[in-house]
């Protein structure tokens, strides 16, 4: 089975190891490759990795919107989020689907970590949010705003939300703002993702002010690193009382890929334990 992972950057993307983990639980046999595409070839080189024997594709920054363009079906999930992390091939069509934000909900789940009637904070306003915020808010948090370095760009995203997913009906409220998050008490939020791409720069600059965590037990950078990011060590300067990296939401993500790739459904214990190796 020919499966892959696209991006850009991809040098350090560990998908592949999560995958040969996973599919050496059942034997199977698979090769899974980092691919660089940049966002203006990569619905043609989608198209032809899936004409050239190619079974599946994870998707992560910058393309998981892009992907979209190349898909035959989009699943629901993927059309709330307006975006996609993974592509199957089934039959001779491409379906696209974003397992991003259960992925998220999963890892929560894992560290104990309650989102029902919670405030939490989004920073960014990308593709890495649109992954999560459906599956953010079908689990009752109080409320979650969305901040951007660029204004309107957050308001466009919760408009985009809020118009493909329904969500708008829900008792949860969705609210965009500016980076400065100016007019709104930051003494409110008890959870605070990074989903902006910062973290994948070698010269990182969050202009973020600290306070954003004067109440936040739970800090989550949805990048992966070996070390603490910037997000992570100003949250843990803040004394928040968990902090953690994109690892386990990575893996849990990868899981439910992996699953409609192959059929089978991982344990992901051991993926788990080999973040730091």
């Amino acid at each position: 089975m020919k499966l892959g992972v696209i991006g850009s950057p991809i040098e350090h993307s560990r998908s592949p190891e999560i995958h040969y983990e996973f599919a050496a639980q059942f034997d199977l046999n698979i090769s899974f490759e980092k691919y660089l595409v940049e966002k203006k070839e990569c619905i043609d080189w989608v198209k032809d990795f899936f004409a050239n024997k190619g079974s599946g594709l994870s998707v992560t920054l910058p393309l998981k919107e892009v992907v979209l363009g190349a898909a035959d079906e989009i699943s629901e999930r993927a059309l709330q989020a307006g975006a996609a992390n993974m592509l199957h091939l089934r039959g001779n069509k491409i379906f696209a689907d974003c397992t991003d934000g259960i992925g998220l909900v999963n890892d929560f789940k894992n560290n104990e970590i309650e989102i029902v009637n919670k405030t939490i904070l989004v920073i960014g306003a990308g593709g890495a949010s649109r992954g999560i915020l459906p599956s953010l808010l079908n689990e009752d948090p109080k409320q979650v705003i969305v901040a951007n370095r660029t204004t309107e760009k957050s308001f466009k995203l919760v408009s985009e939300i809020q118009e493909t997913s329904g969500l708008q009906m829900k008792s949860s409220i969705l609210m965009p703002t500016g980076l400065s998050l100016k007019g709104i008490d930051f003494n409110t939020f008890d959870i605070v993702i990074n989903a902006t791409s910062i973290s994948t720069s070698k010269e990182q600059t969050l202009d973020i002010d600290k306070a954003i965590f004067n109440k936040a037990s739970v800090a989550l950078d949805l990048y992966y690193s070996q070390s603490d990011t910037l997000f992570m060590k100003m949250a843990k300067d803040s004394n928040v009382h968990t902090v953690l990296d994109g690892w386990g939401m990575l893996v849990h993500q990868a899981a439910a890929s992996f699953n409609q790739w192959s059929g089978f459904n991982p344990k992901i214990k051991e993926a788990l334990k080999s973040r730091r190796d």
